[in-house]
């Protein structure tokens, strides 16, 4: 692309403004004056060209100028914005997933139980579920006829919906923080009874 010099010295000379102007970068002042007689420029319609190119010269200035500050500005705003990119990247690349720290747990033989809640009963439980179910999440049939259901046992879904409406907690009987969870706010409460395995390991008072 011309710069404005170049277009300034081409329209001089196309316009008869001068013959020849020198190769050399010129200034604004330098242009083609350098080439031009004293008396030339004194001519009127000599000064109305050189008006006309200077004024041209001028307009084409800003609108180089105006170009190269918008390459400017869009440059700045691509490193920005790789910068930003860049950032983003690393913070995904850091970052761990966070886990679940167990605050307690529950075990017995062969079996254990990772908690996120605190226990209160956590001897009590482990010897009431290793009586139970031994630690396994099972549902099977009890003496009475009532499907008992999960590690703890639990007798029916009477029992449960009972206790659900009792601690205004909601859970499944057959997952097992929900059934350890549960059976440690009854025995805080001293429902341990409930339990048929509570009375053979002389638990209940």
């Amino acid at each position: 692309m011309p710069t404005p010099t170049e277009l300034f010295r081409e329209a001089a000379v196309r316009d008869g403004l001068c013959d020849s102007c020198p190769d050399v970068q010129l200034t604004v002042t330098q242009s083609c004056l350098a080439v031009l007689h004293p008396g030339d420029i004194l001519k009127r319609e000599n000064k109305r060209v050189l008006e006309k190119h200077l004024a041209k010269w001028a307009q084409w200035s800003r609108a180089s100028q105006g170009v190269v500050d918008a390459r400017r500005s869009l440059f700045y705003l691509t490193v920005a914005s790789l910068i930003l990119a860049m950032v983003h990247l690393a913070t995904r690349v850091i970052s761990v997933p966070s886990q679940a720290i167990p605050v307690a747990e529950v075990s017995g033989k062969n079996w254990h139980y990772d908690l996120n809640f605190p226990v209160y009963n956590s001897s009590t439980l482990e010897r009431l579920i290793q009586c139970e179910s031994q630690g396994l999440n099972i549902s099977r049939t009890d003496s009475n006829g009532q499907m008992s259901s999960g590690i703890l046992q639990f007798n029916g879904t009477s029992t449960w919906n009972e206790m659900e409406r009792r601690f205004n907690f909601h859970g499944d009987p057959r997952n097992p923080p929900d059934a350890i969870h549960m059976a440690d706010m009854m025995i805080s409460s001293g429902l341990i009874g409930r339990w048929t395995c509570a009375r053979s390991l002389g638990l209940t008072k």
